[in-house]
């Protein structure tokens, strides 16, 4: 993934060829055409999930959220990190 948090046509064509299959360009777009949801021309986190684990995806999504309040990543979300996160959406 890329600093953007999305794999573009090449990013997802060099991660398959790192994991062995070696498809060609027709089959890359076909794929990225199949796994673009929002038709945005890259694949985000939340697509890759589906298309790889479709049964997993609210599970998976559920666990970001949490991350992203956990910011010292103890596995627990204390008072101090919901007040900063909900500080930064805006929220009291």
């Amino acid at each position: 993934m890329d600093s953007y948090g999305s794999l573009t046509h090449l990013e997802l064509a060099a991660l398959l060829r790192a994991l062995g299959p070696k498809p060609s360009g027709d089959q890359i777009h076909v794929l990225l055409a199949n796994m673009d949801q929002n038709g945005n021309g890259s694949i985000e986190l939340e697509e890759l999930v589906e298309a790889i684990l479709p049964d997993m995806t609210e599970e998976v999504l559920i666990v970001g959220v949490f991350r992203s309040f956990d910011s010292d990543g103890s596995g627990y979300i204390t008072v101090a990190e919901l007040a900063g996160r909900m500080a930064k959406m805006g929220q009291r």
